[in-house]
C-alpha cells in the first residue's frame, strides 16, 4: 500500500506491505511543503501540495519501481463532526455471526449516523426554504459498544444469539476538505484508495484495544492542527481538534527575532536538539541569542498551545484523563508535555511524548521514520492495508465521485454525494394564483414540473435502485411545470339557470364581476384579482340579463309637449312590460327555477298618447 500523510508543514509518503506477524516498510520520503500550500490542515494551493506529493511519488518509484496508483490518506480534524450511530439486526441464532454480518451491522449504523446529521443539517436550512445539499462527507467510524440479545459485548464474532446490535463514533468532515485532498491526489496522477481520519487511524496503531479500558488521550500536534482522541472502558469515546499546534511556537520566534518560516523552524529544532544557537534574520543579520531568552519568547505561545488541548481534552472527556500519549512533531516543542501536565493536573510522568516505538511489529526505514511525527503516516499505511472498500467509486454525468459502501448504497446516496440535492431532481412547479372569491382567499397552483429522469448504465433508475459495482449515472435534467393561467369558468362555479321565454329555451348564466367590472366566463384572470359570482335567480335579475341581450326592451319614459290652442299640454309615453312565471302575474323579486316558462306582454297605460 502506498500512504501519504499530507501535513502542513510536511508531507511524509511510504510504501509497505504486510507480513505474517506485522508490516514492512519498503520505502519512505519526507518533503517540506511549498511556503502557503496550507494553513491550519486545510490545503490552500492544490497545484502547490500536487507538486510535493509528485515530488515524493517519483522518487519513491526510483527506489521501487512501480507503486499503486491508489493512495491511503488521511484528513486532519479540522472542522470535524461526530454522531452516534445505532444499529440491531436480527441473525439466526443456529450459525455463528461471522465477519461479514459485524460489518454490515457497523455499516447500517454509520449510515443512521448520517441520517441524523442530514436530518440536523435539513432542519437548520428549513427557514432559508433553500435547497439542501449535503456539505459534510463520512471519513470514518469507530465501534462504541456491541450488544447481542442486548447484553454489551466486547465481540460478536463467533458468538450466537437471535439479535446483535452496535453503536458507533461517527465521523464527518466538510466536503471542502475531502475534495481538496482528492484534487490534490489527481493533480498528481494519484488516486484516493482509503480515506480515514488521522486521529482514528492514530489511536488504533498507538493505542491498542487491550490499553482502552483506560481514560487516555492520544495527541496528535502536527504543525497546523491538533488532532484528539479519547478513550475509556475499552472504547474510543470522542474524536476532537484544535487549529493551534507547532506554528504557533515557530511564529513567535518570526515575530520576536524578525526571521522568516525557515529560520525560525530553524531556530526552533536547535533548541531542541541543544545545538549552538545561530539564525540570519530578514535583515540579513547574524544573531545567536541565548537559550534562555529563546524560552522566555516561546513560553507563551507553549502555554497558549496546551491550554487550547487541555480544554479540548477536558471539554470531550467531561474530566482529565489518566494519562497523554503525545505524538507528532509538534508534540517535540519545548516544554510542552509538561505544561500539557500542568494545565490537566497530571503528574509530568503521565504526559508522555512517544516515537516509532509505540506501533509494534513494524520494520523498515528505520532512519527516515524514527521520531512521533513517524506515527501518523505509518499508522495511515496500516489502515490502507487492513481497510475494506470503504468508497465506492461512481461516476455521475460525467465526474467521478465516491460514495460510502455500505452493504445498500443507493441512487440517492450517489447523488447527494456528487453535490445535487434531491429537490433539483422534481421539476419545479409553476407559479400559483392567489385570487378572493366571493370573499374567499384560494390558491390556484401551477401544474406540476416534470421530474429528472435518472439512468444507471442507459436504464431508468429511481432514487432508491441499489448501486452494485462501479457505476454510470447520468441526469436528464428536470422540467418546470406552466404557470397557473386559468379561465374564470375553469375555477369559479358557474351556477346557470334554465327557463323557456316564449319559446325559447334560454340558459341563464350568473352574474360575474372581475376587481368590480363585468366579466364573461371566458376572460382570464391575475394574481390577487377579487372575483363575485351571484346567481341570476331572481326575475328582476333574468329580466335585466334579457335586456342586455336585447330581447327585451328596456322600460322607460318619454314625454310628448305640444301646444293646442295656446295652451301647453304634456303627454307620458310609458313602455312597460307585464311578466308571467307558468302563466301567473310575476313580481321582479319572484323567484325564477329550473325549467319555469317566463312570458311579457306590455302593461297596462303604456299605450301611444
Amino acid at each position: 500500500v502506498y500512504a501519504l500523510d499530507v501535513g502542513t508543514r510536511t508531507i511524509a509518503g511510504i510504501v509497505m506491505e504486510p507480513l505474517a506477524d506485522g508490516y514492512r516498510i519498503l520505502a519512505a520520503k519526507v518533503a517540506e511543503q511549498e511556503p502557503g500550500a496550507m494553513q491550519d490542515g486545510q490545503i490552500h494551493d492544490i497545484k502547490m501540495v500536487a507538486k510535493t506529493i509528485s515530488l515524493i511519488t517519483d522518487e519513491l518509484e526510483q527506489d521501487l519501481g512501480r507503486i499503486p496508483k491508489q493512495v491511503a490518506v488521511a484528513a486532519a480534524g479540522r472542522t470535524l463532526k461526530t454522531m452516534v450511530g445505532s444499529a440491531s439486526l436480527q441473525v439466526s441464532p443456529l450459525e455463528p455471526i461471522d465477519e461479514h454480518t459485524v460489518q454490515a451491522l457497523e455499516m447500517q449504523a454509520v449510515t443512521a449516523a448520517r441520517a441524523y446529521l442530514t436530518s440536523a443539517v435539513q432542519d437548520s436550512s428549513a427557514s432559508s426554504q433553500g435547497n439542501w445539499v449535503s456539505t459534510d462527507i463520512f471519513v470514518g467510524y469507530s465501534p462504541i459498544t456491541y450488544y447481542l440479545d442486548s447484553e454489551p459485548i466486547t465481540s460478536l464474532t463467533g458468538h450466537r444469539g437471535t439479535t446483535i446490535g452496535a453503536d458507533v463514533l461517527v465521523t464527518f468532515l466538510p466536503r471542502i476538505v475531502i475534495d481538496s485532498l482528492s484534487a490534490s491526489l489527481a493533480a498528481a496522477d494519484l488516486e484516493m484508495g482509503s480515506l480515514t481520519l488521522e486521529p482514528i487511524a492514530a489511536i488504533k496503531a498507538a493505542i491498542p484495544p487491550s490499553m482502552r479500558r483506560l481514560r487516555l488521550a492520544l495527541v496528535d500536534v502536527g504543525a497546523g492542527t491538533s488532532d484528539i482522541a479519547l478513550t475509556s472502558n475499552g472504547t474510543i469515546i470522542a474524536y476532537g481538534m484544535v487549529a493551534v499546534a507547532g506554528d504557533e511556537i515557530t511564529e513567535a520566534l518570526c515575530q520576536h527575532y524578525l526571521l522568516d518560516f525557515q529560520q525560525g523552524e530553524e531556530l526552533k529544532r536547535q533548541f531542541q536538539r541543544n545545538e549552538r544557537l545561530s539564525v540570519t534574520n530578514v535583515l540579513g543579520q547574524k544573531i545567536t541569542p541565548q537559550p534562555r531568552e529563546v524560552a522566555q519568547v516561546m513560553m507563551p505561545a507553549v502555554k497558549t498551545l496546551a491550554t487550547a488541548i487541555s480544554e479540548e481534552c477536558l471539554r470531550l472527556g467531561g474530566s482529565s484523563p489518566q494519562a497523554v500519549i503525545c505524538i507528532g512533531g509538534g508534540s517535540l516543542t519545548p516544554f510542552f508535555a509538561e505544561t500539557l501536565a500542568q494545565y490537566l493536573k497530571l503528574p509530568k510522568d503521565l504526559v508522555a511524548v512517544r516515537d516509532r516505538q509505540a506501533i509494534a511489529n513494524v520494520e523498515g526505514c528505520e532512519d527516515i521514520l524514527s521520531g512521533p511525527d513517524c506515527i501518523t503516516p505509518i499508522a495511515i499505511g496500516i489502515n490502507g492495508i487492513a481497510s475494506t472498500s470503504i468508497f465506492l467509486p461512481i461516476t455521475v454525468n460525467g465526474r467521478r465521485v465516491r460514495i460510502l459502501g455500505t452493504s445498500t448504497p443507493t441512487v440517492k446516496e450517489a447523488l447527494l454525494a456528487s453535490g445535487i440535492g434531491i429537490r433539483e431532481l422534481r421539476g419545479k412547479p409553476g407559479a400559483a394564483l392567489t385570487l378572493t372569491i366571493n370573499g374567499e382567499l384560494q390558491v390556484i397552483p401551477g401544474s406540476l414540473g416534470k421530474p429528472a429522469v435518472v439512468r444507471m448504465n442507459g436504464e431508468v433508475v429511481d432514487l432508491d435502485t441499489i448501486i452494485e459495482g462501479q457505476a454510470d449515472l447520468t441526469i436528464e435534467p428536470a422540467e418546470p411545470g406552466a404557470d397557473a393561467a386559468p379561465l374564470l369558468q375553469d375555477i369559479v362555479p358557474l351556477p346557470a339557470l334554465t327557463v323557456r321565454f316564449f319559446d325559447r329555451l334560454l340558459t341563464i348564466p350568473p352574474k360575474i364581476l372581475r376587481n368590480g367590472a363585468a366579466a364573461s366566463p371566458t376572460d382570464g384572470v391575475a394574481d390577487r384579482d377579487v372575483i363575485e359570482v351571484t346567481p341570476r335567480n331572481r326575475l328582476r335579475d333574468i329580466v335585466e340579463w334579457l335586456q342586455e341581450q336585447g330581447d327585451i326592451p328596456e322600460h322607460k319614459e318619454t314625454s310628448i309637449a305640444v301646444t293646442v290652442n295656446q295652451t301647453p299640454v304634456t303627454w307620458v309615453r310609458k313602455t312597460a312590460w307585464q311578466y308571467t312565471r307558468q302563466g301567473e302575474p310575476a313580481l321582479p323579486e319572484d323567484i325564477v327555477r329550473d325549467g319555469d316558462v317566463i312570458t311579457a306582454a306590455p302593461a297596462a297605460g303604456s299605450e301611444e298618447p
